[in-house]
């Protein structure tokens, strides 16, 4: 069999490659014959940075990256190609690789997300190996404001089956679905086609990333470990998964605190880069909102858009040793520590201000009972 193509999550996704990549490799080669020189591997990178040589050696490990090519995405218009529109008009464009690839082999992260429920399944692909035209589409509005285009929700969620749809007629013929803890540990990996082994995989999620409380809180701090928490773009996720449900824990008007060590500053992919500028410029959450409503906006500024609806609803701000740095200018708080947050918020709350902590910001689904 020739041209083979294996699909694997970036490093802002802690997949466990170190241990899942050589099963996949093993179960190729052992029960569908596949020898090694067919064999390439790419890294669904979607916008974020094309990875270095030595980040590639070190995502998939030495032996692999010396035994197979080893490629990542990037948005050059040489490396891809149209594949038409989906029904719903949205432009697909994907990495020529696919075109040419006759068996595709998918390793995909199954954990909250924004906008598809949960990632992994169609969106290692259909995002990951997708072209700038894709992905802005979308990550407009038009989806994310959509009913059912929320965190958690897999069924009958817009976005969701859009991803489904680009990826439609692609020789995807294996998937290793994988499941962390709320630690990120490696829980769980489910093998077979990629549609089953997506569902059971979001199933098996869903116990461990979702929960409900009765409580109603006046500020919520919660923690974003690596990799997400390396920078302010991946980190600002955690605002929304509290608020974005719809029953959130903290009052209208309360806090959201995100703790991260932001030790890449607002990150280096075009993404990142739009999303710096866009929220620097944010004066009025509101008026950012109508404008993007009324123009559209592009990969990358709809991080800023989300986080202008979470503003809407909370005060929100970052703990850290490098907070204040990267909140400057932006319509975030900052405080260097947990302690000078907590007198923060009791100043405005009161001593007895009710505050939420989570360990997992990025690994949790908080909603109110």
């Amino acid at each position: 069999m020739n041209n083979v193509l294996i699909v694997v999550p970036d490093i802002t996704r802690k997949a466990h490659l170190n241990v899942v990549l050589p099963r996949v490799l093993r179960r190729l080669k052992k029960k569908r014959g596949i020898q090694d020189k067919a064999i390439k591997i790419i890294i669904a990178t979607g916008l974020h940075k094309p990875h270095t040589r030595l980040e590639l050696k070190n995502l998939v490990g030495t032996d692999i990256f010396y035994k197979y090519p080893v490629i990542t995405h990037a948005q050059n218009s040489k490396d891809l190609v149209s594949k038409g529109r989906t029904n719903k008009n949205v432009p697909v464009v994907l990495n020529k690789i696919l075109k040419q690839s006759s068996y595709i082999v998918t390793i995909g992260l199954i954990e909250p997300h924004l906008y598809a429920g949960y990632s992994g399944g169609a969106k290692t692909v259909g995002i990951g190996l997708a072209g700038e035209a894709t992905i802005n589409t979308t990550h407009h509005p038009q989806f994310l404001d959509k009913p059912g285009t929320t965190i958690g929700s897999v069924e009958d969620n817009p976005f969701q089956n859009c991803l489904w749809e680009i990826i439609k007629g692609l020789p995807i013929k294996y998937a290793a679905s994988i499941v962390n803890d709320r630690k990120g540990s490696l829980k769980k990996v489910f093998y077979g086609d990629l549609k089953s082994s997506f569902d059971k995989g979001v199933k098996f999620a869903k116990k461990i990333f979702e929960k409900k409380i009765s409580r109603t809180f006046d500020a919520v701090i919660c923690k974003v470990g690596p990799p997400k928490g390396a920078n302010l773009y991946q980190a600002s996720r955690a605002f929304n998964y509290i608020l974005n449900v719809k029953r959130p824990i903290v009052k209208k008007g309360g806090m959201v605190l995100v703790c991260a060590s932001l030790k890449d500053g607002f990150g280096k992919g075009i993404a990142e880069k739009r999303f710096m500028k866009t929220l620097k410029g944010i004066s009025s959450p509101e008026d950012f909102i109508d404008i993007v409503k009324a123009k559209g906006c592009r990969a990358g500024e709809h991080r800023a858009y989300m986080a202008a609806k979470a503003l809407t609803k909370a005060r929100l701000g970052f703990i850290g040793k490098k907070a204040a740095l990267y909140a400057k200018g932006s319509p975030f708080l900052s405080f260097p520590t947990i302690r000078s947050a907590v007198k923060f918020i009791k100043g405005i709350e009161g001593q007895n201000a009710k505050i939420y902590t989570s360990p997992y910001g990025l690994s949790t689904i908080i909603s109110k009972k």
